[in-house]
């Protein structure tokens, strides 16, 4: 799979582009919604654009997950940073292809993951015909199946499509109706193995 790193300049490029492609089709969003952490840098300047055009909403959303060992995780990321890109793109590859191949066929819920929602975002769903789901990429799609999920049911009426940069994995639990790239990894200013905002 090709990996490209892009810098926050391109991130903003390829949010319009992504926004563009809503604005060409007949989806007009009520409300757009930004997955935190990653998908925000997305949605954000998609809204920038779409709102342009359309009188939309916008708020954003978080899936907390169960604690991990950081410890552990910071002494990966800090060798991640000493790499160079031509073997943590290797490195990527291998992470998704495991992934992948033992990855559950059907979507088993984690009790443990938690989507943080205020009374004022739900009052804005449940007002919302069209409501636009926004993220970086699509992986396996657990986060935005569950992030659907929970949008209705709040509100079972509301008409919810997706749009990301990218679409990862060969079979996702959730499919996206606006996207740019497929089978291609971004490797985003937030990764652990971006470095010093290099771009190739």
């Amino acid at each position: 799979m090709k990996v490209i790193t892009v810098n926050h300049l391109k991130l903003k490029e390829y949010s319009h582009k992504l926004a563009k492609q809503v604005l060409n089709s007949d989806f007009k969003p009520d409300l757009i919604i930004g997955i935190k952490t990653g998908g925000i840098f997305v949605s954000r300047p998609l809204y920038e654009k779409i709102s342009e055009k359309f009188n939309t909403l916008y708020c954003e959303l978080s899936l907390s997950r169960p604690l991990t060992n950081k410890k552990k995780k910071w002494q990966l990321y800090k060798l991640l940073k000493l790499l160079p890109y031509p073997l943590l793109n290797v490195l990527r590859n291998i992470e998704v292809k495991l992934y992948e191949s033992t990855k559950p066929k059907k979507y088993i819920l984690n009790k443990q993951n938690e989507i943080l929602i205020d009374d004022k975002t739900i009052a804005l769903i449940k007002k919302s015909e069209n409501i636009l789901l926004v993220d970086d990429a699509i992986d396996s799609g657990a986060t935005l199946l569950e992030m659907k999920n929970k949008l209705l049911s709040i509100n079972k009426y509301s008409n919810i499509k997706i749009a990301v940069l990218t679409l990862t994995h060969k079979s996702s639990y959730i499919n996206s109706d606006f996207f740019l790239f497929k089978r291609v990894l971004l490797r985003c200013p937030w990764a652990n193995d971006y470095k010093n905002g290099a771009e190739l």
